[in-house]
């Protein structure tokens, strides 16, 4: 079943990267970031593949893509220091893997006790107890509670990022645009199915101000590297990629200031 996320809460500090799929991730020389941990999803394992960069975590709750890309789920399975994926996928997982593997579950449905305080240390919800779709976005706080999915892997990611202890998290290819491709669907006709515009007004973006507003509230900072990325600037101000990463070997650095 893998095992529990305990062990992990705030097992670390400092700066991670978040790799995701969105084309602007191409800008991203990864060797310069080798010495940042980075959590990272799906196919975007490509890139840190290419560079023999074992990330911190590879992360997918998309079981479709293990059908669509099998050879590169199992590259990035073996590859990847531990593992973030759901239970009946952690039990199709050879034996030498299962002992890396963390078991992701969902957060419980609301109820009008959560806006009382329930479960306050554990997640934060989105405050419409009115609105049936509202009551599902949430922040969680706590990996074993369970995570909120809003139909994107990164926001996973970014709950996974809190729960370990990171305070400067970098998000790199979170383009969230489903006009462009992701940046390893290079052949014609590559491009698997995408829902991110059926669900980016109702869904997406409102968790990430959420996210914003509970990360902000405990001192902790995100950085958007993409600069196409229709998540709102006043959400998750942005930089230039190129510019983090030249200050990416000084000593004593401070990139989020």
């Amino acid at each position: 079943m893998g095992s529990a996320f305990l062990s992990q809460k705030n097992a670390h500090r400092g700066a991670v990267l978040i790799l995701a799929s969105g084309p602007s991730s191409a800008e991203l020389d990864i060797r310069r970031w080798a010495g940042v941990p980075i959590i990272t999803m799906n196919g975007a394992v490509t890139k840190l593949l290419e560079a023999s960069v074992r990330p911190l975590y590879y992360v997918c709750s998309d079981r479709s893509f293990q059908e669509q890309q099998p050879a590169l789920y199992e590259a990035a399975v073996e590859q990847a220091q531990r593992l973030a994926l759901w239970p009946e996928d952690i039990e199709r997982l050879s034996s030498r893997y299962t002992g890396k593997a963390y078991a992701l579950r969902k957060a419980p449905r609301a109820s009008f006790r959560d806006y009382f305080g329930r479960d306050q240390g554990q997640a934060v919800r989105l405050v419409s107890p009115f609105s049936k779709r509202a009551r599902d976005i949430g922040f969680s706080k706590d990996m074993d509670y369970g995570v909120f999915d809003v139909r994107t892997v990164a926001y996973i990611c970014l709950q996974l990022a809190y729960h370990l202890g990171f305070d400067e998290i970098y998000l790199a290819g979170v383009d969230l645009n489903v006009q462009a491709p992701r940046f390893y669907e290079t052949a014609p006709g590559q491009s698997a199915p995408c829902g991110l515009d059926q669900h980016l007004q109702t869904r997406i973006l409102p968790a990430m101000e959420l996210a914003a507003g509970v990360l902000a509230a405990e001192g902790r900072h995100i950085i958007n590297l993409s600069q196409q990325s229709l998540i709102p600037e006043d959400v998750f101000p942005r930089a230039c990629p190129h510019q983090v990463q030249r200050e990416l070997n000084r000593p004593r650095r401070a990139l989020a200031s």
